[in-house]
């Protein structure tokens, strides 16, 4: 490969991590979209087979410190690519996080899809909203103890706008987990039906604007998980969001 080639790699690199600063490590194939537009490569195979090519091809060379943020994970005869930021370092699924389930759960947050486009929407509104936020009285179903209920998050809240975000994934209704029965009796499926509903009538009633944005939207990939083409994406939020961008400007 030329040394162009890996010059363009390197840069399709540095302009990920700038567009997306919650994100640590990535395998390779995520950066494949990204590579394509750049004319990198013309096409995607097998999950970012072209890229793999490369890397097989440096790393029997003996020259992979070419792509500086290339990790390689061997086991056994196989290697396992990832990408990974200046500064951060890549955790093995095989190994144990010291990190409690909680930590754990906040950083799968942090990089979940929903963090991004939140993101995306501070930038337009100039403003960073409070992720899963709860109101006081917008609550679950009861506990086991017949006593306790689970306050009901909301994606985002924005108090200076008055204004919830809520995000909404392509219902994967062959799932055996929405099948599954509550404590409340329900099936998980019905059960999350009635909650986005109690959140619909609760801010309703306290005069929130609610504001629905679905990841159907957005360019997704076979799994419905976000491309995350942010020049693209960027795009549609500015449309989404035009009435609220607007009065911000109208204040200011």
């Amino acid at each position: 490969m030329s040394e162009e080639m890996i010059a363009s790699i390197n840069e399709v690199i540095a302009d990920y991590f700038k567009n997306n600063p919650e994100v640590e490590w990535i395998p390779v194939k995520r950066l494949m979209p990204e590579l394509i537009t750049a004319g990198v490569f013309h096409k995607d195979e097998k999950k970012g087979l072209p890229f793999r090519k490369v890397l097989n091809a440096l790393d029997k060379e003996k020259t992979l410190d070419k792509i500086p943020r290339i990790h390689a994970e061997r086991k056994g005869v196989d290697t396992y690519w990832y990408i990974v930021r200046e500064g951060a370092q890549y955790v093995s699924k095989d190994v144990a996080l010291p990190e409690s389930k909680k930590e754990i759960a906040r950083l799968r947050r942090i990089n979940s899809d929903e963090y991004y486009i939140i993101g995306l929407c501070n930038e337009l509104l100039k403003q960073e909203a409070a992720h899963q936020y709860t109101f006081r009285f917008l609550l679950g179903d009861f506990h086991k103890d017949g006593q306790t209920r689970t306050a009901l998050p909301v994606d985002a809240y924005y108090a200076k706008l008055n204004m919830v975000i809520e995000l909404f994934e392509v219902e994967d209704t062959s799932s055996l987990e929405e099948d599954k029965k509550t404590i409340s009796g329900v099936k998980r499926s019905e059960q999350r039906k009635r909650y986005a509903q109690l959140k619909i009538d609760f801010l309703e009633d306290k005069k929130i604007h609610l504001l629905e944005i679905g990841y159907d939207e957005f360019e997704c990939d076979e799994n419905n998980k976000l491309i995350r083409n942010r020049e693209a994406d960027v795009k549609i939020l500015e449309e989404i969001l035009k009435g609220y961008v607007a009065e911000i400007k109208e204040v200011k």
